[in-house]
């Protein structure tokens, strides 16, 4: 039942308009305590979010004198026979957001996920009738609160439907046919970084950051996703590259201060990426110093090595992506190469874990990242490094760790290293707090992508006292490295690649 508009005003002027949540996805998030039970509050008039105890106070009187019934969050109600109209208190007391926690839980459950139906487009279906079918768990069951940590909703000042909750909840009103895909429904879905680590500490039974990128196909299918993705589809198609021409005549500049490939016709292809070589360069120069220390012979695609097309496949373009995939897959077995290795964590996943599960295609060679690549050269002792005198960190790329299960190669290489101290970040591997650079974020949108990598510095980083902050992707480190830089957190943020070849240049020099 709708509130009046008086109503409406005067609850405006107690907490502020912004603090007044009328839009029907809003309704329909919040009138839901639970995921996996039917809605609790059907005709939902408003939410009401406050903080404040005379605010609230005032919130009640005025449900007196205008006659509606206000109901709080997080407590047990069933107002479906209910004619008065009804408020929902969202209130810092009643909101019961459950933090992360400093520990690791066994992941057998995720791991049964990913075999099954693996390599088909059935398992990206998986996640999302565990939602539209309501499967909970016997946890979720028991359970009588349903919150969940989400990288991007500190930007959203916690509200629920910008939670991973609430997008969950709006993927099953798409496909139940509950609510039309809005303009607003695209925003919510789209201002996600698919970091995978929403849910992970109440349903390890799935991976919900498919059931967001299988929802953004459905608003690809409508036609409906914002244009930059669009625009980025067309210069990958077009150039080879997300950022059009112009980005990709950059892609070779870093050669100019590095020795070229030790072998054209080698076994192995290094792909650099399309961030690596047009943003974070040095990675690139780092990696391939040490190739040419340890005699590895290499060869590079250059100017024809194009996008691996992950934004294409996180956005729901995957008819583009497939094209592109097709084309990349051909240039690469031209090389004939038995081995690939890449220094973008996007990259990898989408190599490795993208191509067969979404595309159903293979890449025509091993693929590793570099990480992985680096640790067995330093086990076969293929080449000789020195100390370095610093305290040092890492950060797990989500598209490194969650998504593809690498997590101790980069920490094996930096411990390798003599003098470098090593601090592990509480919440690191599998609990690893988002830097908010993936899922196309970044570029949809740079404040929310920005607002919570200062987040992981100013929780996680800054406390360990390091002057090394280093990560193994190059959309990590650039979106920590512009956030500290704006916020003059004074860390040297960088591969881990370039700590192992300072270590190696200290011993050549």
């Amino acid at each position: 039942m709708t509130l009046r508009t008086k109503t409406i005003n005067l609850l405006q002027k107690i907490v502020g308009t912004a603090n007044i949540l009328t839009d029907i996805e809003d309704l329909y998030v919040y009138s839901f305590e639970q995921i996996y039970r039917e809605r609790c509050v059907p005709k939902l008039g408003a939410v009401v979010r406050t903080k404040s105890p005379e605010e609230i106070r005032r919130l009640m009187s005025l449900a007196d004198e205008e006659g509606f019934i206000v109901a709080r969050r997080g407590k047990t109600f069933n107002l479906k026979k209910i004619s008065k109209p009804i408020v929902i208190l969202d209130d810092s007391e009643s909101c019961n957001l459950k933090p992360l926690v400093e520990s690791e839980r066994a992941s057998a459950d995720i791991n049964e996920f990913r075999e099954t139906e693996s390599g088909t487009l059935k398992k990206l279906a998986i996640a999302q009738k565990l939602l539209f079918l309501n499967k909970p768990t016997t946890k979720c069951q028991e359970c009588d609160t349903c919150s969940s940590y989400c990288t991007v909703a500190y930007s959203f000042d916690h509200a629920e439907t910008w939670s991973a909750k609430g997008r969950l909840l709006l993927i099953k009103a798409m496909s139940r046919d509950e609510l039309p895909i809005s303009p607003k429904i695209v925003e919510i879905l789209y201002t996600c970084s698919n970091c995978g680590l929403c849910f992970a500490e109440c349903l390890q039974h799935s991976e919900f950051q498919e059931a967001i990128r299988a929802s953004r196909r459905q608003i690809v299918l409508e036609d409906m996703e914002p244009q930059i993705f669009k625009a980025a589809a067309k210069n990958i198609l077009e150039a080879g590259d997300p950022g059009g021409a112009a980005s990709q005549k950059r892609r070779l500049s870093w050669l100019a201060d590095t020795s070229k490939p030790r072998s054209e016709k080698a076994n192995l292809l290094y792909w650099v990426g399309c961030t690596v070589a047009a943003r974070t360069p040095e990675t690139a120069k780092a990696v391939t110093s040490i190739f040419n220390h340890s005699e590895v012979g290499f060869t590079l695609l250059g100017e024809r090595e194009g996008c691996c097309g992950y934004v294409l496949l996180a956005s729901g373009l995957w008819d583009e992506a497939k094209r592109n995939a097709i084309e990349l897959i051909e240039k690469v077995e031209e090389t004939g190469v038995e081995l690939m290795v890449t220094s973008c964590a996007g990259c990898y996943y989408t190599f490795s874990r993208l191509f067969p599960e979404i595309l159903e295609v293979e890449m025509p060679c091993d693929v590793l990242h570099v990480s992985e690549f680096l640790e067995d050269l330093l086990s076969e002792e293929m080449f000789d490094f020195d100390g370095v005198d610093a305290r040092a960190t890492f950060h797990d790329p989500c598209s490194l760790g969650r998504h593809a299960d690498v997590y101790d190669a980069p920490r094996n290489v930096l411990g390798r290293i003599p003098e470098l101290q090593f601090v592990e970040m509480p919440l690191s591997k599998s609990r690893s707090r988002c830097c908010g650079g993936g899922g196309g974020l970044w570029s949809y949108n740079n404040q929310v992508s920005m607002d919570s990598a200062l987040n992981r510095l100013m929780k996680d980083v800054v406390p360990l006292d390091v002057n090394v902050l280093a990560t193994a992707c190059p959309t990590c480190q650039i979106n920590l490295r512009y956030a500290s830089i704006r916020n003059s957190i004074p860390i040297k943020i960088c591969d881990f690649a370039e700590v192992l070849e300072a270590a190696v240049k200290k011993a050549h020099s």
